[in-house]
Parts: C-alpha cells; structure tokens; sequence
C-alpha cells in the first residue's frame, strides 16, 4: 500500500528511503466506499489524503443544493481541502468518494511535525501546494476562456480518463455545465 507514495516521493521529490521511512509509520490506510465523505463544509480538514486506488472528489454545495466540483483527483495525487488545512478554518468544501477507494491518511499535526523534524519534507509540502495552484491556475483559465464545448472537447483530449470513469452529473459539475447540456455536447460531437 505503501509502494505508490514511496514510488512518487522518490521519482518526482528525489526523497531517499531514509527520508521516506518515517511516513510509513505515519500514514495510514483508509479504505473508503463509493459516495462516504471524508470532509463536510464546516468541519477542518485534519487529514491530508494519498490515493492508491480510486477516484476523490473536491466540491463546493449551496443551501440550494448545487454542486461545483473543483477538483477530481485519481491514483498518486494528494487531496485535502489545502486552506482549511493549512489555516486550521473550517472548510468550505466537502471531499466525497466518487469511488471505492484505497488511501493513505496523515493527520495535520503528525505532518507539520515530520516538516519539522525532517527539513525534507518541505519539498513534499511545496510539491503538493505547486500542484494545486496549477491545478487550480489552469481550471480557472479553462472556465474564464473557454466555453462548454471548447472545455469538454479539452478534457477529451487532455483527460479522457475523466470521461470514462466519471458519471455523467460529476462530469458535468466538473466542466460547470449542467447535465442536460453535457448531455447535447456529447450528442453533437
């Protein structure tokens, strides 16, 4: 379970086994079923998320009951709700199983302690907060510029595993299209 978080520390971070070592002990497995949440709006996010297996889902709910997705993220991401987690606030947001998946969890305080103790660490830290800033750089620069067409038509060139594992109402939250008009997309294309 611990070999895909071993594998990108060491890949993309230059992170030695020595410097791994100590996260085995930290992390900990989360098996967790399709549609559970592991964070609801108002609570704080005390977890940061490694996934081995399956698919997470980051969105936004009104009192309307509308949903914005903001981020689906698949094996060997990582996923909290960062500014929750970082300014100990409650969340905004909800992260939500939109498969059965398999995770590894640390909690806030056993990660700033491994930061401190192992200076390392911080290219972890920075590592996850580059990628969502350019996650969320090039969501937003996709939802400014692009209409819904131009998006979908993105997605199926760029992540078509999107497409192909996401059901029809995710999919559509993600593009910020309704579903009806997800569906004429697909249906012109």
């Amino acid at each position: 379970m611990y070999i895909e978080l071993a594998t990108l520390l060491r890949d993309k971070l230059a992170l030695s086994k020595e410097d791994i070592a100590p996260a085995e002990r930290l992390f900990k497995p989360v098996d967790i079923k399709k549609g559970q949440h592991l964070l609801v709006k108002g609570q704080i996010a005390g977890r940061l998320f490694f996934i081995n297996k399956g698919c997470l889902r980051l969105y936004y709910s009104n009192e309307n009951l509308s949903m914005a997705t903001r981020f689906m993220a698949f094996e060997h991401t990582f996923l909290t709700s960062i500014v929750s987690f970082i300014s100990r606030n409650p969340s905004a947001e909800y992260i939500e199983a939109v498969e059965e998946s398999q995770l590894l969890a640390i909690t806030h305080q056993d990660f700033f302690r491994l930061r401190s103790q192992m200076p390392v660490w911080d290219k972890v830290y920075v590592y996850i907060l580059e990628y969502g800033l350019t996650v969320i750089n090039n969501r937003l620069s996709g939802l400014i510029t692009q209409n819904a067409t131009e998006r979908y038509r993105n997605l199926l060139r760029d992540n078509p595993e999107l497409i192909q594992r996401l059901s029809n109402v995710n999919l559509a939250s993600y593009l910020n299209i309704s579903p009806e008009t997800l569906s004429r997309i697909k249906s012109n294309l």
